[in-house]
């Protein structure tokens, strides 16, 4: 299964949250939103990027690219398989429709000492929150948020078998 990364708004798609993803699984494609802040126009170009692509993905989503992870599944259900958020935006008036309830395998990772997206902000994602002594780059944080990875990709490979 395919990963695709989706960057923050003041950061890029090949930044060191990229860089680890792809340093250990071989297809990670990050759309390029660098600059826009529109929601509707960063989810078409998201949308026109894996158009060509088969089957679905599990969605990395970093502030911004964490709402739009879940915008993604919202528009498209059937193409996300699992998503794991870091320090999703989900302060942004655009999550006010989002349901959190019903979504496909989907880790939170977060830290505490985040000053652009408050911790508080994830509390509605309940137990599939982990809270991190980080900020909000989560620089210190890749091992958790690479951890996560592998355990949804570990459940839905567990889940096809049954």
């Amino acid at each position: 299964m395919k990963i695709l990364f989706l960057h923050g708004l003041e950061s890029g798609p090949h930044g060191s949250k990229y860089q680890a993803l792809k340093e250990i699984f071989d297809e990670v494609i990050a759309p390029d939103c660098s600059g826009i802040k529109d929601e509707i126009e960063r989810l078409k170009i998201i949308q026109r990027e894996i158009r060509h692509e088969d089957g679905q993905f599990l969605v990395v989503g970093s502030s911004m690219g964490g709402l739009m992870a879940l915008l993604l599944q919202k528009a498209q259900p059937e193409r996300v398989a699992g998503l794991v958020l870091c320090a999703p935006a989900i302060h942004r008036p655009a999550a006010g429709k989002l349901d959190l309830n019903n979504l496909p395998p989907t880790i939170v990772i977060h830290g505490t000492r985040d000053d652009v997206v408050p911790v508080e902000a994830s509390q509605p994602f309940g137990n599939r929150l982990i809270k991190v002594d980080d900020d909000h780059r989560l620089s210190n944080s890749k091992k958790e948020i690479l951890q996560a990875v592998f355990d949804i990709k570990l459940g839905l490979l567990n889940y096809k078998k049954k």
